[in-house]
C-alpha cells in the first residue's frame, strides 16, 4: 500500500491555490484590457427636485450613462425647487462622503455659487447642468440654450398671431437660471416681432398650484366685460404651463370669453394630452434624457483625464400637434410608435 505523504498533499494544494489566484488575475486583466472596467468612480448627481416628470427623465439618462461608462452614481435632490438650503446641504454631504465628482442643477444661480466653489476647493470637480451658475468654477455646463428656447416660443406665438397682439409671459419662481433665461429670450424676441407684452409675472411658488394662482390673478386683471383681453401666452416651464392651462380652464368655466393662442415649455403626459386636444398650440421641448446622460458623461470624461468643452447644448425645438406624428418627436416625448 502506497504511503500517504502529507507534505506532498499540502504542496499540491498550495500550487492549486496559487494557480487559481493567477487565473483570477488573468481574467480581471483580460476584462480591463477589453475595456470592461470595474466600478472605480462614484459621482453624485443632484437635481433640482425629486419625483417630477422632468427630473425623472433626467435621472433615466444619468443612470444609463453611468451603466454605459461603468461608474456608480448617487442620485439625490431636495423635495421642492425652492429649498435652496436642502440642495446645498446635499452637495456638502456628498463631498464629505468622498464622491469623486458632482453634477448639479443649481436651484439658484447666486445661492448655489458658494457651495459649488467650496466643493471645487475641496478637490471635487463639478459639472453644472440645466441652469446657469454665477461662477466659472465648474468644469462644464450641460444644458438647453434657454434663451433660444424663449426666442423660439416668441417667434412661434408671433407667427400664430400674424405678427401683432397682446401677450403675457408666465415666469417661474425668481432666481431660477433656466426659466429666467427663457423669459429673457421670449421678451426680447416678442418685442422684436411687434408683440405687446402686457404682463410677465413670477409664480408664487414652485408648484402647479402656485403657478395657477399667479396666472389666474393676472388673467382676471385682464378680463373686461366678460372677455379676456389677451391674444397670446407663453409659459416658461412644465409647472407654469400647467398652471396657465388650469387657470384658463377655470376662467372658461366661469363664463369668460377666451380666444388666446398658448405656447408652453417642456412636456409631461398631461401637457402632451393637452397638445393633442388643441388646448395648447405648441410646446417648446428640450431633451431631459440627453441632459442627464451628458452631465454624467462629461463629468466622467473629465475625471478620466479627457478634455471637455465648457458648454454643451442639448437642443431645443418647437413641437406642435402635427409634429407628434414624427417618429423622433414621439420617442422624445414618450409616445408609442404609430
Amino acid at each position: 500500500m502506497k504511503r500517504f505523504d502529507v507534505r506532498r498533499w499540502v504542496g499540491l494544494g498550495n500550487r492549486r491555490i496559487w494557480a487559481g489566484f493567477l487565473l483570477m488575475v488573468g481574467i480581471w486583466g483580460g476584462l480591463v484590457g477589453c475595456g470592461q472596467k470595474p466600478h472605480s468612480l462614484t459621482i453624485a448627481v443632484i437635481p433640482k427636485s425629486m419625483g417630477e416628470d422632468f427630473w425623472g427623465t433626467v435621472e433615466q439618462g444619468a443612470r444609463a450613462a453611468a451603466a454605459d461608462l461603468g461608474v456608480q452614481i448617487e442620485w439625490q435632490g431636495p423635495l421642492t425647487e425652492t429649498d435652496h438650503a436642502a440642495q446645498n446641504s446635499i452637495l456638502e454631504n456628498m463631498v464629505s462622503r468622498g464622491v469623486q465628482g458632482v453634477a448639479i442643477a443649481p436651484l439658484d444661480r447666486k445661492a448655489s455659487r458658494k457651495p459649488v466653489e467650496n466643493a471645487v476647493r475641496a478637490g471635487v470637480p463639478v459639472v453644472v447642468f440645466d441652469s446657469e451658475l454665477d461662477s466659472d468654477a465648474y468644469v462644464s455646463f450641460v444644458a438647453t440654450n434657454n434663451e433660444q428656447g424663449g426666442r423660439l416660443g416668441a417667434e412661434h406665438l408671433a407667427k400664430l398671431l400674424g405678427g401683432k397682439g397682446r401677450v403675457m409671459c408666465m415666469r417661474f419662481v425668481q432666481g431660477t437660471g433656466s426659466t429666467e433665461a427663457r423669459a429673457k429670450g421670449f421678451l426680447e424676441a416678442a418685442q422684436a416681432a411687434g408683440l405687446t407684452v402686457l404682463a410677465h409675472p413670477h409664480a408664487e411658488d414652485a408648484t402647479v398650484a402656485g403657478c395657477k394662482k399667479t396666472a389666474l390673478n393676472t388673467l382676471e386683471s385682464l378680463v373686461k366685460q366678460g372677455r379676456l383681453e389677451l391674444d397670446g401666452i407663453f409659459a416658461c416651464n412644465d409647472r407654469s404651463t400647467m398652471g396657465v392651462l388650469e387657470a384658463l380652464q377655470d376662467l372658461a368655466k366661469s363664463g369668460v370669453q377666451i380666444q388666446v393662442r398658448f405656447v408652453g415649455f417642456d412636456f409631461t403626459p398631461r401637457l402632451i394630452d393637452a397638445l393633442q386636444k388643441d388646448q395648447i398650440d405648441a410646446l417648446v421641448v428640450q431633451n431631459p434624457y440627453k441632459m442627464g446622460y451628458m452631465a454624467v458623461e462629461v463629468l466622467v470624461k473629465h475625471l478620466r483625464g479627457e478634455k471637455v468643452e465648457k458648454f454643451y447644448d442639448t437642443g431645443v425645438q418647437v413641437v406642435t400637434k402635427q409634429r407628434l406624428q414624427e417618429p423622433e418627436i414621439r420617442k422624445l416625448v414618450g409616445l408609442k410608435e404609430t
